[in-house]
């Protein structure tokens, strides 16, 4: 447990050297100030991402990722706009916002260019909100690039994780049939949501072969694991194979890694409408105090969270 702190100053999540959950902290500074073309957030939530702890523990990704330290922690959140700069317009003192702010998430407060944002819509929490930026663009842009009609089966690997899960449900709202990879525990949950689950482990294939023996047409790869490989043994064609979780595949076959870039505000808007109209679910796994982060991370490593864990800025106990 890292110590709270009162109120009076602005927390954030930072880490000053690459390792386990065990180097963030959380350290105090005066609350930030929004330029004129800028709007302070008072965060509520902030969505937790494997992501988050690959960046943290120094492990190799995209280019597109800094390695500055010391560095801020976290990408997605959900709050309430607290002051706008003078050139604001449009946006208001109490309305309710969501987005993603690489390095700069989990904190009390933050500052971001209102472009960025997109207005929670009634119906919906700020927890699942600020759950949604990374997951919501991925999963969105990843089912878009495949052009879906209701002639497609479809395997999701991972389909009760964060992507996973909306990669599913998205997927099966265009009529295709879809199966999704997930421990036991959470099969009765896919079902529900109109996915067909498969255990993980051996024989995999063969299971598959024998449940759609029509033979899969597209596979959407959240977690690695030999999910793209398994796809080419079945005959999916590499240009409907989509994996964002698996960089050395991608370098090895001609397969696609459509994610979170290809997406924006625009879309964000259209997943959070879809869930405020409970025509999808992105379940929360958990929720801990920023004053836990480590936790979190430490949960969230562990590879058994069903949907997202959150961190809350609500409490300070």
């Amino acid at each position: 447990m890292i110590a709270d702190e009162p109120d009076a100053v602005s927390r954030r999540v930072v880490f000053r050297r690459f390792g386990g959950p065990e180097v963030l902290e959380v350290e105090l500074r005066p609350i930030p100030v929004p330029a004129p073309d800028e709007v302070l957030v008072r965060v509520a939530a902030a969505g937790v991402n494997p992501v988050d702890w690959k960046l943290f523990s120094g492990q190799p990704l995209h280019d597109s990722y800094e390695r500055n330290l010391p560095s801020g922690n976290g990408y997605d959140f959900a709050g309430t706009i607290a002051a706008t700069g003078a050139d604001v317009e449009g946006w208001r003192v109490g309305d309710r916002v969501f987005g993603g702010l690489r390095y700069h998430a989990q904190a009390d407060h933050l500052v971001i260019d209102p472009r960025l944002l997109v207005r929670v819509p009634q119906g919906l929490s700020l927890l699942v909100a600020g759950s949604l930026n990374v997951v919501g663009r991925t999963a969105f842009a990843s089912v878009e690039s495949q052009h879906l009609t209701a002639d497609d089966v479809v395997l999701v690997s991972g389909a009760a994780g964060g992507v996973g899960i909306l990669t599913a449900q998205l997927a099966a709202r265009t009529g295709a049939r879809v199966y999704g990879t997930a421990s036991p525990r959470n099969h009765a949950l896919l079902r529900r949501l109109g996915v067909h689950p498969l255990a993980y482990g051996d024989n995999l294939a063969d299971r598959l072969r024998t449940a759609a023996p029509e033979g899969l047409t597209v596979v959407f790869d959240t977690v690695g694991h030999g999910t793209v490989e398994l796809g080419l043994a079945l005959g999916v064609i590499p240009e409907r194979i989509n994996s964002v979780a698996d960089y050395e595949a991608r370098q090895r076959h001609p397969i696609a890694g459509v994610g979170g870039a290809a997406a924006g505000p625009r879309e964000l808007a259209i997943v959070a409408q879809l869930l405020a109209d409970r025509a999808i679910e992105l379940p929360i796994d958990s929720v801990h105090q920023l004053g836990s982060v480590r936790e979190a991370y430490a949960r969230s490593i562990a590879g058994h969270a069903t949907g997202k864990i959150v961190i809350t800025t609500a409490s300070r106990s």
